[in-house]
């Protein structure tokens, strides 16, 4: 029934319990599992932020007033934020890269034969679209966790995006 399905991780509590149900569909149908997680450059998530504030990475700072100031030292100071900014999306790009290995060791242990990783940054929902598409997903599986206001009402939109332009069908896994 279906050959290929990709799982869209989100990092999340959830992201255990949408893998278990993507591993096994991917056992009971024989298919290929693709594990997807995509990071995003311009919106890291508080979580990720307060892991980069922990590591030194990135600390908190408000630039309105020393950027409207054009000084020197206002200067260097942005500098060192966007290098902080920068060493942030590498950790970003890092974790991601440890949740898909994570998650394909988990794959693997779950009796799906052929799992294939995937991690790119950006746009979440064209991501998806596009690693469906190119790996020729016949079910992208992804979840939807309710939190705040703001961050259901994006997440709403990244799962109604996928699900009304993706050329398979798509199961949302709701918790």
């Amino acid at each position: 029934m279906f050959e290929r399905i990709l799982v869209a991780l989100d990092g999340g509590k959830t992201s255990k319990s949408i893998l278990e149900t993507s591993c096994a569909l991917a056992d009971r149908y024989q298919s290929k599992l693709g594990i997807l997680y995509v990071t995003e450059p311009e919106e890291i998530s508080e979580d990720l932020l307060h892991a980069a504030q922990v590591e030194g990475v990135l600390r908190t700072t408000n630039y309105a007033g020393a950027i409207d100031r054009y000084s020197s030292n206002a200067m260097s100071n942005f500098n060192e934020e966007m290098r902080r900014a920068k060493g942030a999306r590498q950790l970003a790009a890092d974790i991601a890269k440890d949740i898909v290995t994570e998650a394909e060791a988990f794959s693997k242990g779950q009796n799906v034969k052929v799992v294939k990783t995937f991690v790119r940054s950006g746009d979440v929902a064209k991501a998806i679209l596009e690693v469906a598409s190119d790996a020729k997903a016949d079910l992208i599986v992804m979840g939807h966790t309710r939190q705040s206001t703001l961050h259901d009402l994006i997440h709403t939109r990244i799962v109604e995006a996928v699900d009304r332009k993706a050329k398979c069908p798509c199961l949302v896994l709701s918790q």
